[in-house]
């Protein structure tokens, strides 16, 4: 009998811990601002910190509200994605469950690179920066907007991808994200201004990405929605499940998405 108690209690404090931790992030982050609760919400100048305060099976809730790559002026600081961390957005801020969240009524978190003066010559180059990433790395439910990456191109990533930029560039490199429920609209690059997926010279990215919108990005040279690079031996093949791509635009060539010696995955 005592050997069942134990076993039970084994069982018991790794579903526990499988479960993970959820940290709470509103705007304004409320009460001890350490993100146990909504009530001790971490700020949103802290949203990084939190994302890179979580670990595997842990989930970081986000609140409606905007949150800025950074306080400063500096352009390249960037969102990060963390493997095995799902971060939700769009929640009311007083859900106890994740079925209480609903995005029915559209997206209400948003992540954006809108930083310095009005108008988008200094805004950040990109809003979220990903690499060394497998699938377990999530988002869900936010407004990607506002990035700028005006530079000239490079095959490291200068001018390529605004909203969203996995980076798996070069023989090891690899960034395979799971992005659902998210809206990219109005952002700029040189190359693939809402996401681009670079598996340029070896390198390996097959992000996912799931009932998502990409609207209204501009491209100032090609691919104002999605640009996938696999060119030198490389692999970028997305799968695109169940989105949309409307009004993007681009300066020469390709509105809504271009691939170079890629496979794109597109389904209902």
């Amino acid at each position: 009998m005592k050997k069942y108690i134990l076993l039970s209690i084994f069982i018991i404090a790794f579903a526990i811990n499988a479960q993970g931790t959820t940290r709470f992030v509103t705007p304004s982050g409320a009460g001890t601002l350490d993100g146990t609760s909504w009530a001790n919400a971490y700020p949103g100048t802290s949203l990084q910190i939190a994302i890179d305060a979580s670990s595997a099976t842990d989930e970081v809730w986000v609140a409606a509200g905007t949150y800025y790559t950074t306080t400063t002026t500096n352009r390249t600081i960037s969102f990060n994605m963390r493997n095995g961390v799902t971060i939700y957005g769009s929640f009311v801020g007083t859900e106890t469950l994740l079925s209480q969240r609903t995005l029915a009524n559209g997206l209400t978190s948003i992540l954006s690179g809108e930083i310095g003066a009005a108008g988008i010559a200094d805004n950040s180059y990109k809003v979220i920066y990903n690499q060394q990433l497998d699938d377990t790395a999530i988002i869900d439910g936010f407004i990607v907007e506002a990035a700028n990456d005006n530079r000239s191109p490079t095959n490291a990533g200068n001018g390529l991808g605004g909203g969203m930029y996995n980076h798996g560039y070069n023989p090891g490199g690899f960034c395979h994200p799971t992005v659902r429920n998210c809206l990219f609209r109005q952002n700029t690059a040189s190359f693939g201004s809402g996401a681009f997926n670079n598996g340029y010279n070896g390198g390996n990215t097959l992000p996912t990405y799931i009932n998502c919108v990409f609207s209204q990005n501009h491209a100032l040279i090609a691919a104002g929605g999605m640009d996938s690079y696999a060119v030198a031996g490389g692999t970028a093949s997305p799968t695109v499940v169940n989105s949309i791509f409307y009004e993007n635009t681009s300066a020469e060539s390709v509105g809504a998405m271009y691939a170079w010696l890629s496979l794109i995955h597109i389904s209902e």
